[in-house]
């Protein structure tokens, strides 16, 4: 089993689909894919996630393998569906198509790293996943904000966290330390 069949059977099993990751059986629609990909990127982004994922040939709500007819080598008004969307996307992220087979299905996956220094867009717009929605980030400012930060800062750590109280305890200490690989006696 290559990686990327491990990774698709670990989705499968999360409870339901992630900010991060989408099921699709054989949906095309070359500007929602654009703006998914933007949506995906950003959510990867937020929650500390290497890539995100659009993925052909998983059904949504079950999460069973359903195979797809899906394909990716279309050309949207003359060019390359790929071309298309690496043209309209902001900055370039290096998305990627890839096909394989599990259980004798076909399914097709997009690869989008996580939004690194700025927030990936689509036709200059910013896209974000709040649940499994995928909505404008204009539209949400504190998270915009949010998103901005992690892409500057990184996501909070023990060491990063501002915290309210000042309340060192040796509990909090010792979780910092094992996390760190320090032992002390």
């Amino acid at each position: 089993m290559d990686k990327l069949e491990q990774k698709i059977n670990e989705l499968r099993a999360y409870p339901a689909e992630e900010e991060w990751f989408e099921f699709k059986d054989n949906w095309y629609n070359e500007t929602g894919i654009a703006e998914y990909i933007s949506a995906l990127s950003n959510a990867a982004a937020m929650h500390g996630e290497e890539n995100a994922y659009l993925v052909w040939g998983v059904q949504n709500d079950t999460h069973e393998l359903t195979g797809t007819s899906f394909t990716f080598h279309r050309d949207v008004k003359g060019e390359p569906l790929e071309h298309y969307l690496a043209r309209q996307i902001t900055p370039d992220i290096g998305f990627s198509f890839r096909e394989l087979m599990i259980n004798e299905k076909r399914v097709v996956v997009l690869i989008i790293p996580a939004a690194k220094n700025i927030p990936t867009a689509f036709n200059n717009i910013r896209y974000l996943r709040i649940g499994s929605s995928k909505v404008n980030l204009n539209k949400y400012p504190e998270r915009e904000s949010q998103l901005f930060d992690i892409l500057r800062n990184g996501l909070p750590t023990i060491e990063s966290a501002e915290t309210f109280e000042q309340e060192l305890t040796f509990k909090k200490l010792m979780m910092y330390c094992e996390d760190k690989g320090i032992v002390l006696n």
